[in-house]
């Protein structure tokens, strides 16, 4: 598997096998592991690539597998470049979709970053604050905000909001299997934006992941068009990350 996806796979999958049990049932949350292959699926947000997503497929019957597991609930394969099952896709119906970038960088030199805003890491005590930011900001469903809320203080996750006095503003998390890292899960709530909450998580997880002893570092997000925000794209170059490929998200045809 390309590098650069094992920490991300890895991230997904422990929080869908931390999704509460009456969540699960109610949403219809499911994980489909087959080796280096899982597949998320939270049936009642149908089409959200970040929860209906099949990611580390190496051959074409996983791709059967899929069609069982899904039903009718519309997700996306993603692949990284030279996968070879783009033909294996095509003829199943799925249709290539809007593209994620995938970024890396080692954990040397982190970013400078100015902001007003206090910037901590939390554990278990701060995870409410964690998920009042990344739950709204991300345009989460509110139901999510208790199962993202156990992240902070669970192994290998490495958590970090953004305040304004007592108020959350901002937060991230830094995902780390091994010596690899992911960061994801940034944001912002609409209020705060503009006054460097990102940059200055960023920063901290980079610097966090050095003292772990990360030696590579990947994030993603949404490939660069002009009718779509390039925030994020702008905030993850500033922080010294490099684009390392174009990752298709393949999207089902349910």
């Amino acid at each position: 598997m390309e590098q650069t996806e094992v920490a991300e796979i890895e991230a997904y999958r422990d929080v869908f096998r931390a999704a509460p049990a009456e969540i699960a049932a109610e949403h219809g949350v499911d994980l489909l592991e087959r080796g280096e292959m899982v597949a998320l699926k939270l049936a009642t947000l149908p089409g959200v690539a970040e929860v209906n997503r099949a990611m580390g497929l190496t051959r074409a019957a996983e791709l059967d597998e899929l069609a069982g597991f899904y039903g009718d609930v519309g997700h996306v394969v993603a692949l990284p470049p030279g996968s070879g099952l783009e033909e294996a896709l095509r003829s199943r119906g799925y249709a290539a979709g809007y593209a994620w970038m995938k970024f890396r960088r080692r954990v040397e030199d982190p970013p400078e970053s100015t902001t007003e805003l206090r910037v901590e890491r939390i554990g278990a005590e701060g995870a409410a604050d964690f998920a009042r930011v990344v739950v709204p900001a991300s345009r989460m469903p509110a139901f999510m905000q208790p199962w993202l809320a156990l992240l902070p203080g669970r192994p290998g996750w490495h958590c970090f909001a953004a305040y304004e006095g007592d108020e959350p503003a901002g937060a991230g998390a830094l995902f780390v299997t091994g010596k690899d890292g992911w960061l994801g899960m940034g944001a912002t709530l609409e209020r705060f934006r503009g006054r460097g909450s990102q940059g200055a998580i960023l920063a901290e997880r980079i610097r966090c992941a050095a003292e772990l002893g990360v030696e590579l570092l990947t994030t993603e997000t949404g490939e660069l068009v002009p009718d779509r925000p390039s925030g994020s794209y702008r905030n993850i170059l500033r922080a010294g990350f490099e684009p390392h490929y174009l990752r298709a998200n393949h999207a089902s045809a349910g």
